[in-house]
């Protein structure tokens, strides 16, 4: 049952004279502009006990409410309140979670949360569109949604700030429970404001906040009516031990593994020359990874050193570099115990159809291990082992082993119990209407696409095709990066999943436009639903969507 709000009533009372609401239920609801100066600032100092809000906090508080004019060469959002404060921890040496809720004088009766990235530690953007939405269509709160996000539970001068983690509350915070406590607080800026709370909550984000849409309406499907989520690191530990075993395979024995950039950079080049076209068309995207990928063992070969050549050179593959570095790259691991929900692998990343290895410019292995010189997701490893699992400074991601990680097992097993979005049952969501719109890039060298792909295809084999379709949609995108990359689809996909939630209308067919900055921006593409991908027809415009179909082979 949805968690009752508990609302001051002598605070609702100061402001409700300012602000007219729809009797229709549905339409939107107009705070009187005469007024909406005033009962803005008045936010300011407001105090939200602790029993408005479902989780364990000690209260919430308003340290900012500001009236934001429409007009301003700096809004573009129409009029709207800009309130920020802080959510108090329980833990008196926990961080405090800080947010921002951005209430639109006019007021659609509908709000959307914004996701993070990485390790969080500063309260996303929310004035802006939502993940790979459209620049040409009004922002969320122009159009009159509520947008709201938090930092997620602690303060960082960067997203790869792992070190809060040493904090119990800060950790589960970050790992899912600063979710509902946000919402929890907008909810109650939203009664406050307006006399109701919205009709719809929907949840935009990518990485980080893509596994936090897919959180929220995991563990609180009456709380969200949909989401949209992009590249999600939805096996969050999975991935993390993925980068530790990478560790081991290009720093063991002196760094045998490890592959110069150099020849990183000819295997990526090489992979799109001789997998481009597989799709129909030379246009600079591998759209058809599974066709290139069953040439992945005679591609290595290639390029195995011959006649007795050793070291690191440029131009050829030592045994080293492809047993261990090429092979966990590209097949990823399997463990012999089980992380949540069954889960006892991650799938590898198409390095050999088109991806750069974030294998590091440099042999030489720091301890702690830094991104760029090192490996990136050595990188990331270690900062969450030794905050997150360890909880010492003298962790030697060298000396742990994925598959024997001893003492260090079970709270392994727990964490990815708390951080993570991996069930395949979400009958609970599907039940009460909620939709997914769900994005992940083939290029994407952060998060694997075939993990995602494999997690998707588990909610198919658990509650069958025909429920998954009425409520999920899964993409695979060529091009796509982790943001970025060759292509970067947008489109508008807040009105397509407000459609699907309000009329029942799913995604058909839906156009997207490269917004990648380079020559070929603009260019258009059909977005295929998995497991099919853009194929060309044989003519036509190759950088216009009408060319191609969705090819399953």
């Amino acid at each position: 049952m949805p968690t009752k709000t508990v609302i001051r009533w002598r605070s609702v009372a100061a402001l409700g004279a300012a602000f007219i609401c729809s009797n229709a239920g549905t339409g939107p609801v107009f705070a009187a502009t005469s007024g909406a100066r005033e009962s803005c600032e008045r936010l300011a100092g407001l105090k939200i006990e602790a029993g408005a809000i479902s989780l364990p906090t000690s209260g919430a508080e308003v340290t900012d409410a500001t009236f934001m004019e429409a007009g301003r060469a700096d809004n573009s959002n129409g009029e709207f309140c800009q309130v920020r404060g802080a959510i108090n921890p329980v833990d008196e040496k926990a961080p405090k979670i800080l947010w921002q809720v951005n209430l639109p004088t006019h007021w659609n009766r509908k709000a959307l949360q914004m996701g993070g990235g990485g390790y969080n530690g500063s309260i996303p953007e929310t004035l802006t569109k939502p993940t790979l939405g459209l620049d040409n269509v009004p922002t969320p709160l122009a159009q009159g949604y509520i947008t709201f996000a938090s930092d997620s539970g602690h303060q960082a001068p960067n997203a790869d700030d792992a070190s809060f983690g040493m904090n119990d509350e800060a950790m589960l915070n970050y790992g899912f429970m600063h979710i509902k406590k946000t919402l929890d607080v907008a909810q109650y800026l939203s009664q406050s404001r307006y006399g109701s709370t919205p009709r719809r909550v929907y949840f935009s984000g990518g990485s980080t906040g893509g596994r936090e849409g897919l959180t929220a309406a995991m563990r609180w499907p009456e709380a969200y009516d949909g989401i949209l989520t992009n590249y999600p690191t939805a096996s969050f530990v999975g991935l993390r031990l993925w980068g530790a075993a990478l560790a081991r395979a290009v720093y063991d024995d002196n760094s045998a593994g490890w592959i110069p950039p150099g020849l990183v950079n000819r295997i990526a080049a090489d992979a799109i020359t001789a997998c481009d076209a597989l799709d129909g068309a030379a246009d600079g995207l591998v759209s058809n990874p599974e066709a290139c990928r069953g040439r992945a063992d005679a591609f290595i070969e290639g390029l195995r050193c011959k006649n007795g050549e050793t070291g690191h050179p440029e131009h050829c593959l030592t045994t080293a570099q492809i047993e261990r570095t090429i092979n966990v790259y590209h097949n990823g691991y399997s463990l012999p115990y089980k992380l949540a929900d069954g889960i006892n692998d991650y799938q590898g990343y198409n390095s050999l159809e088109g991806i750069t290895m974030q294998l590091g410019s440099q042999a030489a292995y720091r301890e702690p291990p830094v991104s760029g010189p090192n490996a990136h997701h050595s990188s990331r490893a270690y900062e969450f082992m030794q905050s997150f699992v360890a909880r010492r400074g003298d962790f030697s991601l060298l000396n742990f082993d994925i598959r024997n990680p001893g003492a260090l097992k079970d709270r392994i097993v727990h964490l990815s119990e708390q951080i993570g979005a991996t069930k395949s049952d979400w009958e609970a969501f599907r039940a009460r209407g909620g939709k997914i719109i769900w994005v992940q890039g083939n290029d994407d060298p952060s998060v694997s696409p075939y993990v995602n792909a494999n997690l998707y295809k588990s909610v198919v084999a658990k509650m069958g095709e025909e429920k998954v379709d009425g409520f999920m949609r899964f993409y695979l995108v060529p091009g796509l990066a982790h943001g970025g990359g060759k292509f970067s689809p947008t489109w508008d996909n807040l009105t397509a999943l407000d459609n699907w939630v309000e009329n029942g209308v799913p995604p058909a067919a839906p156009i997207v436009v490269d917004a990648t900055k380079t020559a070929t921006k603009g260019r258009t593409r059909p977005l295929c639903e998995y497991p099919t991908w853009p194929k060309y027809k044989g003519s036509g415009d190759i950088n216009s969507a009408s060319s191609f179909s969705c090819a399953s082979e």
